[in-house]
């Protein structure tokens, strides 16, 4: 019995050795039919024929923007020198400028962590109807290895034509005028950031405003339609020092946001140093909040801002520094300036979509409205538009955006270098020169 068994496991382990030194398993010298062969062979052909999927016409230029970096290489610059567009209100017409960047001065290998860093900039900048600008500033950060940062600007800024329409909510669009402005200023601002979303700070400018007939032949200037009664400060204008504190929460994902949230409260006072006629405070509120989802390819952007005036007994509020409505970011159905008053609400949403590589398309409406009195902060008669757009981008910012807005006074079509969402820093906001 003892033989036979051996035998019987002899002739079972054979076959499996040698199917693990290399023989052929037992399925695989059964013969092939011959519809499997033919589906093999087609596996095959099919196989070799294997490449990357081609792109053509837009999809292959975008393509060729973000794998070949072309806009990363102009941010870089030469030297310190590199183009920039916009920096202007909408309605200035297209801005080209040049800006000159240093950081870290004296600093081999400078970055976010190094004390003591010193950054310079300067910028100059005009539009194609007449809007220049010019101004250096320095900054001193993580001073002795602290949390603190400081920044002194001085500059100089003339916008040409900037429309006025009246004062509320139903001023009319064929009233519409034109004013220049402008602003000589320096200023400084500290701020203490820590963690790196928190930032604390404030600020003291001064500026001094000249305002003037504007150069957009196709309207009146402002004085010959409104009288000072009419527009605060159209006769005569002082020189302010402003005042200024801020707490900003900013959790977006570095780059062009799609992540996060954005909290800003700034209050501002402003002192009238000449004519003891326009003290006044200002209170500013935004806050800004991303939804994504599938992957990150879309993203439903929500903002929500408001602007509150007040002034003492006997003062009031220039009309040039009142809150302003309408434009390619502040409710996009209407001209840019079209409401002005001393409040204002703003509301806007965004659903965004990827169609292409470094490229969305939007869907938005915007809501809003100028008031005069502090009750009247609610969603009461707030003014509608709505529309759609393209946003072209790369990992670090919108650099082309076109929109094209309905519901307004009529339908709109903008074509910016910004995000639509684009919020100025509290900082930045402080050391502007027109407001």
């Amino acid at each position: 019995m003892a033989p036979l068994v051996a035998a019987l496991a002899l002739g079972l382990t054979v076959p499996v050795l040698a199917g693990e030194r290399g023989g052929e398993p037992p399925q695989a010298q059964q013969p092939i039919n011959g519809t499997a062969a033919k589906l093999r062979a087609l596996r095959e052909a099919k196989r070799d024929r294997l490449a990357p999927p081609q792109k053509d016409g837009v999809e292959a230029g975008l393509a060729a923007v973000e794998d070949g970096h072309w806009l990363q290489r102009i941010r870089a610059g030469w030297h310190g020198f590199l183009p920039t567009m916009g920096g202007f209100p909408s309605g200035s017409g297209q801005a080209f400028g040049v800006v000159w960047e240093k950081e870290g001065v004296g600093v081999r290998y400078p970055d976010d962590d190094t004390p003591n860093r010193v950054d310079l900039q300067g910028w100059t900048a005009l539009s194609l109807r007449g809007y220049k600008l010019a101004q250096f500033e320095a900054s001193l950060h993580r001073i002795a290895g602290t949390p603190f940062h400081l920044s002194a600007l001085a500059g100089w800024q003339r916008n040409a034509g900037d429309s006025f329409y009246g004062i509320g909510p139903d001023s009319r669009e064929e009233d519409r005028t034109s004013f220049a402005q402008e602003v000589p200023a320096v200023g400084v601002a500290v701020w203490w950031q820590m963690p790196s979303w928190l930032s604390l700070g404030g600020g003291v400018v001064h500026r001094d405003y000249a305002i003037e007939p504007g150069s957009d032949a196709r309207f009146p200037t402002t004085g010959e339609l409104f009288d000072p009664a009419e527009a605060p400060g159209l006769d005569r204008q002082p020189a302010f020092l402003t005042y200024d504190a801020f707490l900003e929460i900013d959790w977006r994902n570095d780059g062009d946001p799609y992540r996060g949230g954005l909290y800003t409260v700034r209050l501002s006072r402003w002192n009238d140093l000449d004519l003891d006629a326009f003290d006044h405070n200002d209170l500013d509120v935004e806050l800004h909040q991303y939804f994504p989802f599938l992957k990150d390819t879309r993203v439903i952007a929500l903002r929500a801002r408001t602007l509150l005036t007040d002034a003492p007994a006997g003062q009031t509020v220039p009309f040039y520094l009142m809150p302003r409505l309408g434009g390619s970011k502040e409710l996009r159905g209407f001209k840019y300036g079209r409401f002005t008053d001393f409040n204002a609400l703003l509301l806007s949403a965004e659903y965004r979509t990827e169609i292409w590589l470094a490229m969305d398309l939007a869907l938005f409406v915007d809501a809003g409205k100028v008031f005069a009195d502090h009750a009247d902060l609610d969603f009461h008669d707030l003014r509608t538009n709505y529309g759609f757009g393209l946003r072209f981008k790369t990992s670090r910012s919108t650099f082309l955006r076109s929109d094209l807005s309905f519901g307004g006074e009529s339908w709109r079509w903008d074509i910016t270098f910004d995000n639509a969402f684009e919020a100025t820093p509290a900082v930045r906001q402080i050391l502007r020169m027109v407001q």
